[in-house]
């Protein structure tokens, strides 16, 4: 089966908060450059960050443990929140923040349906004949 995109966002300029927002424009907006870009697909959760040094995470479905979603005050006036995906990798549990993202309720939920539909066993073909 092929992968396919389910969601893709970025994390907002309004994750900066108003001193790192404001520091950030007197260095003409080179911070917002590099803001994490989130993709869930069917098969992995593909986190990209960085402006000098590129970092790629990729996070495949069937390793994720808990998806959660965090929103402060500040954060649902603004309409953002972080997202933590707890994952294991061999005996150790990892831990990824999307920090600032739009909508964290649906990017969790669409995180938790991509790991339903890589749960559930795929159909086999009727055997008994």
């Amino acid at each position: 089966m092929a992968e396919t995109d389910i969601l893709a966002t970025r994390e907002t300029k309004r994750s900066y908060g108003l001193v790192r927002g404001a520091v950030a424009l007197l260095l003409l907006g080179l911070p917002f450059l590099g803001r994490q870009r989130i993709r869930i697909t069917s098969e992995r959760v593909v986190i990209e960050s960085g402006f000098w040094t590129k970092v790629r995470d990729d996070v495949e479905v069937f390793r994720i443990r808990d998806v959660v979603s965090k929103q402060a005050l500040w954060h649902r006036l603004l309409g953002i929140g972080d997202v933590v995906v707890k994952s294991t990798e061999g005996r150790t549990e990892e831990v990824h923040v999307l920090r600032g993202v739009p909508d964290p309720v649906g990017v969790s939920e669409a995180i938790r349906t991509a790991w339903n539909q890589a749960a559930r066993p795929r159909t086999a073909t009727n055997i008994d004949g």
